[in-house]
């Protein structure tokens, strides 16, 4: 059985030569004037292991703060030999219609979901003075 071993939200992601995977501005909050707010460039980075050659039904999906769905990816994935991958999925413009915290999560059909934190707020009010 295949599962989740980590989930990275960033503004890039991209393997190297050697296999190996670079995550560039890991995030995990937005500050945001008003809602709905954009978000120009976000990478989902993840780990799948598993057997080799196992199938995974992957569904990725973006969870509003009112816990209502916002978007859902689906994908088949064949594991390599190695029985792992690591991949990335890039949302450009990913508009946000809330302030509070969102989940992004990959669920592979068995288990509970691997889940990361999005959180979007106002941005702190900057103390006055004199």
């Amino acid at each position: 059985m295949a599962e989740c071993d980590w989930i990275i939200l960033c503004d890039y992601a991209f393997p190297t030569q050697n296999g190996k995977m670079c995550l560039i501005g890991i995030f995990d909050k937005i500050w945001a004037t008003k809602t709905p707010a954009t978000h120009a460039q976000a990478v989902i980075a993840f780990s799948l292991v598993g057997e080799p050659g196992e199938q995974i039904s992957l569904k990725l999906q973006i969870i509003r703060p009112t816990g209502a769905v916002l978007n859902t990816f689906e994908n088949k994935i064949v594991l390599p030999d190695t029985g792992s991958i690591r991949s990335s999925f890039e949302i450009r413009n990913m508009i946000l219609p809330d302030f509070g915290p969102y989940a992004i999560q990959v669920d592979l059909g068995e288990g509970p979901p691997k889940a990361v934190s999005l959180i979007v707020q106002p941005p702190p009010q900057k103390p006055r003075t004199g």
